[in-house]
């Protein structure tokens, strides 16, 4: 199986998978030996982490190891959250597994510590494969996405790597990831120039809400050609990923162990994938009804309130689902030229209005429509005749809508302040009425960080309700 083929995978359906108590993973075993890193990677929530930064204690790692090894498991990688090239004891680490019998040992680095000391100690400890994270092919995007100077640095470790492959006559796997970006997603061609000379397999990932933690990836990274409404997820399923701190989580980029379901310091490694606490995780996905978690944003595409499993072993971060920090780093590479607009709709049934609407707040930057949740909708009249997924479908194929986005209330209060939009587009039928209230409130945020309210003439002669009215 080659590294798409792996990658692939874990959004495959596979109905064999999906019950409480799956069999016990044979690969998919994640150690996170830290979740310390030298990179500040603009789609990662790294970058916002209040979690304390540690080191995976050495009887943690011989203990979980000889736990999944006796349960079946023979594959296992040594990253999460961190670069693993900070961890002194990695080597070790490595031959241990391959002392107990792991079959296959991998790892994921970001390439800028993987100097030719640091390689040659892991390939002599018996590391199957390498996998280089280059999130861009050129120096100045490099620095962009990763946030730092590190491009000749890594392409050169790369090429060590390479070079010592055929000098020692070791036979690891070199593979190149690329996460795509909005920014990235048409420079394929220069991936495969630069480092194809150097790896046996380049595969890309389109970015994506790295299990809940980064929603803003949603309005400001993005990929174009990303159409995803639902993102399929089997690692409740056919995962096992351990945190520095030993705890057992459904989510190897678990940024704040909102996604703990055991602490393994006090319980086994067989007690926890089939505990309680990981069964009502599975029957959630099982059923589609994710409330309260955090993969609910990144599964459905959309940024909810979450809390997570075992609070006494998580941490709380306000800056969770801020986009700041994305948002500084584009002004910062001029890249937030384009301002953002957002406009509120509810879009039961699409009528020229609506592309009335979009047209003009195109006019004036990235369109971010809000559309109404079908409990919003409730609030206020009678059900919407399609559900939000349905109304969301038909909205997000409208040419000059950039995103689409959940309006959980009548109150545009909390979307306003989560994205901060240079403009938002209403039509004029809300400066009456019981939207009055609703417009001042509004209008007030927008001007707290210097946006502006737009507010073209309302469509006269068509209206959704007058349309059910005839129906």
């Amino acid at each position: 199986m080659n590294l798409q083929e792996r990658v692939d995978l874990k959004k495959t359906e596979r109905d064999d998978l999906y019950t409480l108590e799956p069999p016990f993973p044979r690969t998919n075993f994640l150690i996170e030996t830290s979740n310390a890193c030298n990179h500040d990677c603009i789609f990662c929530a790294h970058r916002k982490m209040a979690r304390k930064v540690g080191f995976i204690k050495p009887e943690t790692v011989d203990r979980v190891l000889r736990e999944a090894y006796e349960l079946g498991t023979r594959e296992v990688g040594f990253y999460a959250t961190g670069e693993p090239f900070l961890v002194k004891e990695l080597p070790d680490y490595i031959k241990l597994a391959k002392d107990i019998g792991y079959e296959y040992v991998y790892l994921t680095t970001n390439g800028a510590l993987a100097t030719p000391e640091r390689i040659r100690a892991v390939i002599g400890a018996g590391l199957d494969s390498i996998k280089f994270s280059i999130n861009a092919p050129t120096t100045r995007m490099y620095e962009f996405i990763h946030g730092h100077n590190d491009f000749e640095r890594v392409l050169g470790n790369l090429k060590h790597l390479w070079e010592y492959r055929e000098e020692s006559g070791k036979r690891y796997k070199i593979f190149v990831t690329g996460i795509l970006t909005r920014y990235t997603e048409d420079m394929k061609d220069d991936w495969f120039r630069v480092f194809k000379p150097y790896c046996d397999e380049i595969v890309f990932k389109k970015v994506y809400n790295q299990g809940g933690y980064m929603p803003e990836i949603e309005t400001l990274l993005k990929c174009r050609s990303d159409k995803e409404t639902y993102r399929r997820c089997n690692l409740p399923f056919d995962a096992i990923s351990v945190t520095w701190e030993g705890y057992l989580s459904i989510e190897n980029a678990d940024y704040e162990n909102m996604l703990v379901v055991a602490d393994l310091n006090k319980t086994s490694l067989k007690d926890g994938w089939y505990g309680e606490s990981m069964k009502k995780v599975r029957q959630a996905f099982i059923d589609d009804k994710m409330d309260g978690l955090i993969c609910d944003g990144c599964v459905h595409h959309c940024p909810k309130a979450s809390e997570p499993i075992m609070p006494e072993l998580a941490q709380s971060n306000p800056e969770t689902g801020s986009d700041r920090l994305v948002r500084e780093r584009l002004k910062a590479f001029g890249f937030l030229d384009d301002k953002t607009v957002y406009v509120p709709m509810a879009a039961d049934i699409v009528h020229p209005g609506h592309i009335n609407i979009i047209n003009i707040a195109a006019r004036y930057g990235k369109v971010i429509v809000g559309l109404f949740t079908d409990e919003a909708i409730s609030e206020y009249k009678k059900p919407p005749l399609m559900g939000y997924d349905q109304r969301k479908t038909v909205i997000g194929s409208i040419k000059g809508v950039d995103f689409v986005v959940p309006q959980e209330t009548r109150d545009y209060g909390p979307n306003l302040l989560k994205h901060k939009p240079d403009y938002m587009v209403h039509g004029t039928d809300w400066r009456e009425g019981p939207l009055a209230e609703v417009r001042a409130k509004a209008i007030g945020l927008m001007e707290s960080w210097g946006g502006e309210v737009i507010e073209p003439d309302y469509t006269l002669g068509v209206s959704s309700s007058g349309l059910k009215s005839r129906m």
